[in-house]
């Protein structure tokens, strides 16, 4: 009976013991599994792509470089333009062709009638006085029309013709021009003068035709008239306030910088300077727009090498978070 026992405890002992080692075999397992996940889901970090020498790379963003070059021009100052409604000026040239019509007719009437009482044929020369003064009061009105061109816009736009009038308020009809008042402060502004307007994308050429007739109730300052011609006219809306830059007189110089080669970043202007194998991304300062580019008078260099087209995949490349080896470039 004993050795009976002794059996049964020595089973007992055997399974008590599988038991525990399928228990240790059971939490090492999976403890293994729970760091093989900490694992894979820990981020691999995956090295930024190259621009500088990856010419596939380059080709995909567009990126082409040149070299900075010296820039030299007038003194330039700013200003602003503002979008005139030509209703008013419509108006006033129609009131001038019907005031054209009534003179001559009344004109040919008194001349016909003094021809008759010169003739003794019927005509009084009462009626020959009336004649006369309703042909001197459509003249007086007429006279008065034309004056109302310079005494609402100005002198410089009052020296043109009815005919120039008429063609200049076509074009305004037809988008092709626009009428603008412009004001740089502490410039005086000679008729003739050619000022930049910027409207939106584009950069048109106004030339000044003359004094306003007033000055503008905010600045204070005596603006002068302008027409934009071309695909800008339509970007000039009546009321709405453009950039402008006139030549102060003077002259200054720096590095050329094209348009295209700026990327706006953080409220700031960057380019991409090009130095040994890498980009930099670099602020411009004190940037001035000019008619081909920027103007900028510090920090570049004439013969440096930017990025003038691709800047802005170039920004992305930059600014974009760090991507982990499960997420595609």
């Amino acid at each position: 009976m004993n050795g009976g026992k002794g059996a049964a405890l020595v089973a007992m002992g055997a399974a008590a013991g599988a038991s525990i080692l399928a228990l240790a075999l059971y939490w090492a397992g999976e403890l293994g599994d729970k760091e093989s996940d900490a694992d894979r889901d820990k981020p691999v970090v995956v090295a930024s792509p190259d621009p500088v020498r990856d010419q596939a790379l380059r080709q995909r963003l567009g990126i082409v470089v040149a070299p900075l070059a010296a820039w030299s021009g007038a003194q330039q100052a700013g200003g602003f333009a503002k979008g005139l409604d030509a209703g008013a000026l419509a108006a006033i040239v129609a009131e001038i062709d019907s005031a054209r019509a009534t003179a001559a007719a009344s004109q040919a009437e008194a001349a016909r009638l003094d021809a008759l009482y010169r003739n003794d044929v019927s005509a009084s020369r009462r009626a020959v006085e009336a004649a006369r003064a309703q042909a001197a009061a459509d003249l007086a009105r007429l006279r008065l029309a034309r004056q109302r061109i310079g005494l609402e816009y100005g002198p410089g736009l009052a020296s043109f013709g009815d005919a120039a009038l008429h063609q200049l308020v076509s074009r305004i009809a037809a988008g092709d021009a626009a009428l603008i008042r412009i004001d740089v402060p502490g410039v005086l502004l000679a008729p003739g003068t050619t000022v930049q307007v910027h409207a939106g994308d584009l950069i048109a050429g106004a030339r000044v035709l003359g004094a306003a007739a007033a000055a503008d109730s905010k600045l204070q300052s005596a603006g002068v008239l302008a027409v934009v011609s071309g695909p800008a006219a339509r970007q000039v809306l009546a009321g709405r306030v453009l950039a402008v830059q006139a030549a102060s007189g003077g002259s200054v110089s720096g590095v050329l910088v094209p348009r295209d080669a700026i990327v706006r970043y953080q409220g700031q202007m960057w380019v991409f300077r090009q130095e040994g194998g890498k980009f930099e991304r670099e602020a411009l300062i004190d940037p001035q727009q000019v008619e081909a580019g920027w103007l900028v008078r510090g920090g570049l260099k004439p013969g440096e090498t930017i990025v003038i087209h691709g800047g802005a995949g170039l920004l992305a490349l930059e600014t974009r978070p760090a991507q982990t080896s499960g997420e595609e470039d």
